[in-house]
């Protein structure tokens, strides 16, 4: 089984997300939502038998105790981490189907739209992996959760307590695209303070998105050297 995890926010975008999803009967759509938003009225929500909604007394934006309770009801197969901003791609259902096959037991990782395709470290400030670039196996759920990090990413701290668990023998790295980063929304939103100058962009060029965050990761990795070798 396949078990697609969603935690909502973006109510106007369900439909579209829905849609992406192959009408195969080996895969379960986990949605969760606060009951402090409005009640889903959407159709295929009640008639399509593999969608599982849960309603949590939980803010709106608490997306770590939506995660955490859908990772609590995956019990088989693989689980696959998206984002309600996005679509769920084809090939990230066919890459399910072969490792499902042959019986593979760890974490998948591929690329996302924007180039990156990086392999996790058990150092979490290492491990620059979005949300969707990753398949896994539904073991890890019994030791690990999903958690707030004010040091870390928390797509990225996730990861890489996943990587710790199954270790470099069970993560397998592959060069096929399974993700797109932010399909129905800006591809970075840029919030910085340059001197006295506060910069507040949206990129939605893809080519663009690509470069800044190319440069993005250069800068990050200098200064993460620079700070290793600090005594």
């Amino acid at each position: 089984m396949l078990h697609i995890i969603t935690p909502l926010y973006r109510f106007n975008l369900i439909e579209k997300v829905y849609q992406s999803i192959p009408k195969n009967e080996d895969i379960t759509w986990h949605i969760a939502k606060s009951n402090q938003r409005e009640k889903l009225n959407h159709d295929f929500i009640n008639t399509d038998s593999r969608i599982k909604l849960y309603e949590l007394d939980c803010l709106d934006s608490d997306t770590v105790t939506k995660r955490n309770m859908i990772f609590d009801q995956i019990k088989d197969g693989y689980f696959y981490c998206l984002d309600d901003d996005t679509i769920l791609l084809e090939a990230l259902y066919r890459v399910y189907k072969e490792y499902s096959q042959a019986g593979f037991i760890g974490m998948i990782i591929g690329k996302n739209d924007l180039g990156l395709s990086s392999y996790p470290s058990e150092d979490p400030f290492l491990t620059r992996i979005d949300t969707g670039m990753v398949l896994c196996h539904y073991s890890v759920l019994k030791t690990t959760k999903w958690e707030w990090s004010n040091e870390y990413g928390r797509d990225g701290y996730f990861w890489s307590r996943c990587f710790s668990y199954f270790g470099k023998t069970k993560t397998i790295k592959i060069n096929t695209q399974i993700s797109i980063y932010n399909h129905f929304g800006p591809k970075i939103k840029v919030r910085k303070k340059l001197f006295f100058i506060k910069i507040n962009h949206d990129i939605y060029n893809l080519r663009i998105a690509k470069c800044y965050v190319f440069l993005f990761n250069i800068k990050f990795f200098i200064k993460k050297t620079l700070n290793l070798r600090k005594p």
